[in-house]
């Protein structure tokens, strides 16, 4: 993973309800308030379908894919791109530029992980430019972000922490990142720092996710929020990540 170039920068889930890990009826999105089958009439008719951090939808395939979300000030997460937009190919360049190569996917890979029904990647949009990339994952009980980056001429502008405000207020379950080890260097360092300044909790134990094809992987944490991992909460989030992102 994970967070590249926002201002970047632990600890779960012995949690349980509607909107623990543990949920599997969760709903994914908060306020619900628009029925898929007003949006797809809407779709029908000619009309986008769209939805404000305050005016959610009950989780489904098509609105965790296909609801753009707004925000007031003019920061707006696009639906699901297809790789054929030129949204698309901007934000696979923000992509390509903000991680080192092991913690990408090749193109090849990513054409065939678009298809996966609870994967959502999103251009980040200010004021009608892509600034940035958003790759998350409706995974059981948790909100898995994958990564996200904002590019270099909007860095240091507060739009990294304006999209995880975004994405937090219009979530309905935990959200959890993985991050380079607190310590392991400046960089690293601050990420962890941007996380917590959001509610973020650190686990100090490191996990090791499976490598993407053809590459290594390096160990790394996890930042929970708004909960805290504890032991058997760390473990269950990695079983959930390799089972439903890596698969068996």
């Amino acid at each position: 993973m994970n967070m590249a170039g926002c201002e970047r920068p632990g600890r779960v889930f012995s949690f349980t309800g509607q909107t623990g890990l543990t949920s599997l009826n969760a709903k994914f999105f908060a306020y619900p308030v628009q029925s898929e089958s007003r949006c797809l009439k809407a779709v029908r008719g000619g009309a986008v379908p769209s939805t404000g951090a305050d005016t959610a939808v009950d989780f489904s395939r098509f609105a965790f894919k296909s609801l753009p979300v707004f925000e007031s000030g003019g920061l707006c997460f696009s639906a699901h791109l297809d790789m054929r937009s030129p949204e698309f190919e901007t934000a696979w360049g923000i992509y390509n530029v903000a991680f080192a190569d092991f913690e990408c996917r090749s193109r090849l890979e990513q054409t065939w992980v678009m298809r996966e029904p609870n994967y959502r990647f999103s251009a980040v949009m200010h004021e009608g430019s892509v600034v940035g990339v958003l790759a998350c994952w409706k995974l059981s009980g948790f909100c898995f972000v994958e990564h996200v980056a904002i590019a270099p001429a909007y860095r240091s502008k507060g739009i990294g922490q304006q999209t995880f405000k975004l994405l937090i207020r219009h979530l309905a379950r935990p959200v959890v990142v993985d991050v380079e080890p607190f310590g392991s260097k400046r960089l690293a360092s601050r990420r962890v720092a941007f996380y917590a300044r959001l509610g973020f909790n650190y686990c100090a134990s490191p996990v090791t996710l499976p490598p993407y094809a053809g590459k290594t992987t390096k160990p790394s944490n996890l930042m929970a929020w708004p909960v805290v991992l504890d032991g058997a909460g760390r473990e269950r989030v990695v079983e959930t990540i390799r089972r439903e992102v890596y698969g068996p």
